[in-house]
This record gives structure tokens, sequence and C-alpha cells, in this order.
């Protein structure tokens, strides 16, 4: 009879305590569900010209009263006038092309009612990015485009520029006072966040890509006069987080270690002799979902070695890890699956990045 009555008891606390979890998983879901619709709703906010003016700066621009000088459209120059998208703390990356010799660029900011700022920005060439260089992280390596000498990018930094929609105007000039057409390009500053089906805490399952099967492979002329081929890698053991909250922020954190190939002791023995590395790396940062094209971009703007203080860095105006220009991100069956695609001259590819829950 104790048995039994033990038994009932366990049975009962098994289903109150089941009861109560999928309760509370599915309030916790339904609250990651209202607080990622209320952070889309933050973006459809028009941004104040008072806002603009003081929230954003680029380095090396001088602001100049009134408006730019009339175009007389002797120069050309192409950018995308699809709206743009730019980030809280980090800003946004304007980016052209021209075959003219510009001497640089004017840019007058409006909110998106057309309410224009009382001044202009006139960006030297001396200002202009040639090309853009992104960190590279520990396990996504962000490809550079390729640039010519004609291509140019405007760093532009936000301080305190909350979501919400914004425009600009853009033309270029040359040293003989020619100065391009106008375009009109507007922006969305994202909020934060903004897709509570891949908040969670996921766990690097598995990786198919078609742009990196690069061989690592290597000719090593022994001391005693023979040639053979290794590997610069040899084991790796790696356990890979990704972390993604509902407010934004985001971490991941890589443990493990690797094997690197020792170049002299492997000519000495003629065979691959490597030396083994331990890591326990994290980044830190913030995520935004565009709905629209389902895209994810993360920023990073912290940096820590676990194992050693001394390498930590930060980021004040953040660095993009995944650009939600070529990242796509949505749950399949239960797994996150990331693909960021980049170009390498005319040539296309895409890495496909697989989670599961944690």
């Amino acid at each position: 009879m104790k048995f039994f009555k033990s038994t009932i008891l366990i049975a009962t606390l098994a289903c109150f305590t089941f009861s109560c979890s999928s309760n509370d998983d599915s309030s916790s879901d339904s609250k990651d569900d209202d607080l990622a619709q209320e952070q889309n709703e933050t973006e459809n906010r028009v941004i104040p010209t008072s806002e603009l003016e003081s929230g954003i700066r680029i380095d090396g621009s001088t602001s100049k009263p009134g408006t730019p000088p009339s175009p007389n459209g002797k120069l050309d120059f192409q950018i995308n006038t699809e709206k743009q998208e730019a980030f809280q703390e980090a800003g946004l990356d304007i980016k052209f092309s021209t075959l003219d010799n510009i001497q640089g660029v004017y840019i007058l900011f409006q909110d998106s009612d057309g309410n224009k700022l009382d001044s202009y920005l006139d960006v030297p060439l001396s200002a202009l990015e040639g090309k853009t260089a992104s960190k590279k992280h520990k396990k996504v390596l962000q490809q550079n485009k390729t640039f010519t000498e004609n291509e140019y990018t405007i760093d532009v930094d936000f301080d305190n520029i909350l979501p919400g929609t914004f425009c600009y105007e853009i033309c270029l000039y040359d040293e003989n006072n020619n100065i391009s057409a106008i375009e009109e390009i507007c922006i969305e500053v994202e909020a934060w966040g903004g897709n509570s089906d891949i908040v969670g805490e996921w766990i690097f399952d598995r990786y198919d890509g078609e742009g990196s099967d690069e061989n690592d492979d290597t000719d090593i002329d022994c001391e005693n006069g023979d040639t053979i081929i290794v590997s610069y890698v040899g084991e790796e053991d790696e356990t890979w987080v990704l972390v993604l909250n509902a407010d934004g922020s985001y971490y991941e954190t890589y443990k493990g270690s690797e094997e690197y190939l020792n170049y002299e002791a492997t000519q000495a023995n003629c065979s691959a002799v490597y030396d083994e590395s331990n890591y326990d790396d994290k980044y830190s940062g913030k995520w935004a979902y565009n709905e629209d094209k389902q895209t994810l971009t993360i920023i990073d703007f912290k940096y820590e070695n676990l194992l050693d203080s001394s390498d930590n860095e930060t980021y004040e105006n953040g660095s993009v890890y995944f650009d939600g220009t070529n990242t796509k991100a949505r749950v399949i069956s239960g797994e996150l699956v990331i693909t960021d695609s980049y170009s390498e001259g005319d040539d296309s590819y895409s890495d496909t990045y697989i989670f599961k829950r944690n």
C-alpha cells in the first residue's frame, strides 16, 4: 500500500510539475512574442530633426549652414536607393561608386516627412573609405567585398539615435565645383531584437558551406631529403554556443583546443608534428532582425579572452559580425539555420550554420 501511495504521489507531482513547466514556457513565449512586436513597432517612428542634428556624426566632415550648392549634373555615381538599414550605437555605412575623380560628398539629413536640417555635411575625399574591412571572427570569417579604386564608403556613426526612420540627400563634387545630381535615400534604424522564434541558447551542430572548402595541405621538405604532404591544422575540439536574448542582447562562446603544424619539428621528424593550443573566447553585443527580409544582423561591442584578459577588446561603434544585407536566419524543424552569402569577384557563395537548442 505504501508503494502504491508513493507512486501516486510521484505521478501527481510529476504531472503538476510538467503542467507548471508547460504553462511557464507558454507564458514566456507569449512575453517574447509581445516584446518582439513592440520592438518592431518602434521602427515606425519618425525620428525628429532635433534627434538627427545631435545624434549623427561623420568623422572628418564639416558642418555648413543651409543646403548644398545646386547640381550641374556633370558628375555621375551609383548608389542603392532602396530603403537602407541602420543600427543603434553602430550607425550605418553609405556605399557608392563613381568613375569620376571626386573631391568629396555633400550630405543633407532630413526626417522621413521631408523636414530638412538647417545645415549639411561636407565630407572630403580624405574621410571616405576606399574599402571596408570586417573584424575576423573566430568561426565566421566575414568576406571582404572586392572594391575598385572608385568605390567608397562613408562611415556614419550614431549618438543616442533610437529606432525609427529618416532620410538623407547625397551628391558628389570635384575640384572644379562640378556637382552630381542629388539622390534621396531613406533609412530604417532597426530595433534590437525583433523575432521571438530565434530567441534562446543555441549550440552549433553542423556546417554546410560552398565557399570555404580550401585545401590547407602543404608540402614539407624533410631534413632527410624526402617530401611529405601534411595539413596545417590537426585535430580540433570545439563547443560553439550562441545566445540570442529577447531584449536584443547577444553573446557567444568558443571553447576548445586545436592543433597547429610545428614546421621545424615536422621537417626534422619527416612526419606531421602539431602543437596544441587551448582557447576560451567570448563575443558580446546586440542583434536585430528585419522581419520583412527575414535577415539577421549581429554587431559585436566586446571581445573577451577568458584565458588571458590582456587580449580583451571593446568596439565603441560596433563591429559587424553577421551582416543583415547578406545573412538570413530562421528556425526550421526546431533548428536555427543561419545562411551567410558573400561574393568573391564574379562568384557568389553561401555558408550555412545550423544550431540546436542547448
